[in-house]
């Protein structure tokens, strides 16, 4: 399994990018390991994982994943298509930054 390397970050992307969680639940027509991979390496978003609940049945992955991402507005596109793809279905949640108080 390929982990993303958060200091030597590739730059396919430009633009302003946001942190985001997203929560993916897996129906089995794509194994973990590649899902990770293909966010990382084909759509350069640095990941981290949050949280994992996976079950692995005949070949299979079932269960749901929470992914906080650094990613823009081209990269979050391509990854929705390539969710759809799979039909896995998804949610995201902006992570909003706080200021001080001065």
């Amino acid at each position: 399994m390929i982990y993303p390397n958060e200091k030597s970050k590739p730059t396919y992307f430009t633009g302003k990018e946001r942190d985001i969680i997203l929560e993916i639940h897996l129906n089995g027509k794509i194994r973990f390991d590649i899902l990770l991979n293909t966010i990382y390496s084909q759509f350069g978003i640095p990941y981290k994982i949050l949280n994992a609940d996976l079950e692995y049945i005949n070949g299979n992955n079932f269960g749901n994943i929470q992914l906080k991402l650094k990613v823009n507005e081209i990269s979050m596109d391509d990854l929705e298509h390539y969710l759809k793809k799979y039909k896995l279905v998804n949610s995201k949640i902006d992570i909003t930054q706080k200021k001080e108080a001065s």
